[in-house]
Parts: C-alpha cells; sequence; structure tokens
C-alpha cells in the first residue's frame, strides 16, 4: 500500500506540473449561439417561491458579460424545525451537463408539497452554478475558464461567488451534480468519507434499477470500482498542492466531511440520467440527512 500510494502521489505531482503550464482557459469569445433561455428556469424558481413558505429563492451573485447579465440563484428550503441536518446540492458547474439541472428543478417543485417525514432537512440548492454556459450549452465559462477546476486560483467571477456564498457555512452533507462525457455508466464520487457502504447500497440500488455501472477494474488513480471512486485525504491534499483542487475538493477540505459528485454519463439519454440522479440523491439524503438519521462520516 505504502508503494502504490507513494506511486499515486507522484502521478498526481507530474500531472499537476503538466496542467501548470497548460492554458488556465480556453478560448470561447461572445459569439457563440445561444441554445437555450434562462426565462424557464427563473419561471420555475419563482413559482416555487410563490408556492411554498417553505422555499426562497435569492441570488447569490451576479456575472455580467458582454450583453449578458445573469443571476446566480440560491433556493432555500427550510421546513422550520429544529436540530434538522444541513443539506447542499449544487448543479449546473459546467454548462453542458444538463441533468442535474433538470433534476433539481423537480426536486424544487416537489419540495412545494408541505414538509414530510422524508424531507425533513435543511436544504441549500444552487441550481446553476454556470448560467452563461448552460444558456449556451458549453462547459467552460465565457471567458473559457473550468469553474469546476477554479478552487485554486478563482480566475472565474462564477467561483468567487460561490466561494463567498461557501464562507463560513458549514453542511453535514454536500452533493455535486455531475456528467461524464467519457463514462459508459454511473458512479459516485466520494472524498475521504472513510466508508463506502451507503455508496455501494445506492449502487445496488441503481444496478438492480437496470442502470449501466461505470467499473474500471484495473484503474489505480482516481478511477471508479464498480460505480465508486474512494478519494482519500492525502490524494486532496496533493491536489491542493498542485493547484489542481476541484470545486467539490474544495467543499471537502473546508465546508464539510460528507461530500459526493453524484456523475451520470452523458452518452445516455437525458430522462435515463435525470432518473439516476434522483435515486442518488434521494438514496442519500436518506442514509444521511433524514429524520432522526445519526449517520456520522470518518475521515480518512
Amino acid at each position: 500500500m505504502p508503494l502504490i500510494r507513494t506511486a499515486a502521489i507522484f502521478v498526481l505531482i507530474i500531472f499537476g506540473g503538466a496542467c501548470s503550464v497548460l492554458p488556465r482557459s480556453r478560448p470561447v469569445g461572445i459569439d457563440a449561439p445561444a441554445i437555450r433561455s434562462l426565462g424557464p428556469v427563473q419561471a420555475v424558481l419563482q413559482a416555487a417561491d410563490s408556492a411554498s413558505a417553505h422555499l426562497l429563492v435569492t441570488e447569490i451573485g451576479r456575472v455580467a458579460y458582454p450583453g449578458a447579465d445573469a443571476p446566480i440563484w440560491r433556493v432555500a428550503y427550510r421546513p422550520f424545525q429544529a436540530d434538522l441536518k444541513q443539506v447542499l446540492v449544487l448543479a449546473g458547474t459546467r454548462g453542458n451537463e444538463t441533468a442535474g439541472v433538470e433534476y433539481v428543478l423537480t426536486l424544487i417543485e416537489r419540495l412545494q408539497s408541505t414538509p414530510g417525514s422524508t424531507t425533513l432537512y435543511d436544504l441549500d440548492i444552487i441550481p446553476m452554478a454556470n448560467p452563461w454556459g448552460w444558456v449556451h450549452d458549453l462547459p467552460f465559462t465565457q471567458g473559457g475558464v473550468d469553474i469546476a477546476d477554479d478552487f485554486n486560483r478563482f480566475d472565474s467571477r462564477e467561483a468567487r461567488i460561490i466561494r463567498r456564498f461557501l464562507r463560513d457555512k458549514r453542511y453535514d452533507l454536500v452533493l455535486d451534480l455531475r456528467e461524464d462525457p467519457r463514462a459508459r455508466g454511473f458512479y459516485l464520487r466520494q472524498y475521504a468519507i472513510g466508508q463506502i457502504e451507503a455508496a455501494t447500497r445506492i449502487i445496488d440500488r441503481l444496478r438492480t434499477a437496470g442502470y449501466p455501472i461505470e467499473s474500471d477494474p484495473d484503474g489505480i488513480l482516481l478511477k471508479p470500482r464498480k460505480g465508486i471512486v474512494d478519494m482519500s485525504g492525502w490524494s486532496l491534499a496533493v491536489m491542493r498542492w498542485t493547484r489542481q483542487l476541484t470545486m467539490a475538493g474544495y467543499i471537502r477540505q473546508n465546508v464539510s466531511s460528507g461530500v459526493f459528485s453524484v456523475v451520470t454519463p452523458a452518452n445516455l439519454p437525458l430522462a435515463d440520467r435525470i432518473a439516476m440522479q434522483r435515486v442518488a440523491v434521494e438514496g442519500l439524503l436518506a442514509e444521511f440527512a433524514g429524520p432522526g438519521n445519526q449517520a456520522e462520516f470518518n475521515p480518512h
């Protein structure tokens, strides 16, 4: 094990050094065609805010581009009960990862109902972290920065807004909804959690439902095994040292000891990806944030 760890650290260092000499951004330009409008998303959020006293929609910041001024919304769900777990869900960090955005909109609509036994938690949702990218169906910001990998240098306005929002906050559970264009199946990435039993139950539930599960049995470094990437604390420390800290890694180090990335394969139909997001999110909420749930993470 020490030899494997040493080799893994060496690979991460080489990877980080190589990435440090590459351009931090990719030119996108201001002439990219708009594929979607923020209007329908805003309508869903405003309707939820109006329909329920338990939901509040605010802006945590705005991103201004030539000809555009887009909000980054935050939806707060509060059942108004004491001693509830604190949960954060983030979606749309890359603008072409649409399943997470679509799923959280259905989740917000469901939360308009009177809080029930399965929804007793305090929940913050950032439904679209990259509004410009979502409108243009591009993974980056208008300036070409990948927000998901911008949590060392904070070159993007979006990453700085999220950092400011997270300041002084602590969450019991954080779910980062993502998609992977290279994956053939679903997987969970967990960050120094200390146990994989809960993640295994989620994967088993998805497999039973007939969804493909990503696995690379020969992978050594950061590859899913039976649908799970179990990242250790030392790997996060190395990533920070090599200036390759992701948003989820930053949140794990500064905001929460319970961080999962829920990753669907981008090549599957949107309806299937949304369904996989739902099964995983609802399962993780039940495991770690449900009423009377005393599950604790054992960081390693």
